[in-house]
């Protein structure tokens, strides 16, 4: 049976906030020792005791831990992004059925795209359309600015030879790249599929 679990904060084990995580686990001590572990946070040192470190306890908060609890979840109610078979041969990841799924090892892969959106409603694990977006407008930057980058080049070498026209030009480029953010409405993209697959034609393609 599934688990799953949301830390909410980034630890010391290196949970990233807010992402949720599946496993499976035969029994109830040793899915108390997995909690138990993932829970860590400036707490390195202290052995698991299943007489004392309780899934109450763990969900309670020890002393250098996280409070975290878990839930059973039915294969069903998980989000693409966390179910999918890997076609790399070393991951451990539960089957989907997908013939068109990828290796999840590459953080490209449409499981992993937006899994630091996941989140956990209590029923259904569900994308989080305003946290993807931001994820999908962090990529956005990261290659507008690159582009900026070698732009800049661009308009050294028109300065310097004196090309007032180059230099326009160049600016004028300049500019489009920097309104994207604001231009490039991911708003009204309204699933995690049409949003991973929306890119500034402005932009090269993403990688």
């Amino acid at each position: 049976m599934p688990y799953l679990t949301t830390s909410p904060i980034g630890t010391a084990g290196g949970l990233v906030a807010g992402v949720v995580a599946k496993f499976d686990v035969p029994d109830s001590t040793k899915l108390a020792k997995t909690m138990f572990e993932l829970s860590r946070d400036t707490d390195m040192t202290t052995h698991f005791d299943p007489d004392v470190h309780t899934l109450k306890a763990i969900a309670a908060g020890l002393p250098g831990h996280v409070a975290l609890s878990c839930r059973e979840v039915a294969e069903e109610d998980l989000t693409y992004h966390l179910s999918g078979v890997c076609k790399c041969g070393h991951c451990d990841e539960s089957t989907n059925n997908d013939p068109e799924h990828g290796c999840c090892c590459n953080t490209n892969c449409h499981d992993r795209y937006f899994r630091d959106a996941c989140e956990d409603t209590g029923k259904k694990v569900v994308v989080n359309m305003g946290k993807a977006r931001a994820i999908k407008l962090a990529k956005i930057r990261a290659s507008r600015n690159a582009e900026l980058v070698k732009l800049d080049l661009d308009s050294l070498v028109a300065i310097e030879a004196g090309d007032s026209s180059e230099q326009a030009r160049v600016s004028g480029l300049k500019q489009t790249l920097r309104d994207i953010p604001a231009t490039f409405d991911l708003d009204k993209l309204k699933t995690p599929e049409v949003l991973k697959g929306a890119w500034p034609s402005e932009l090269p393609a993403e990688e």
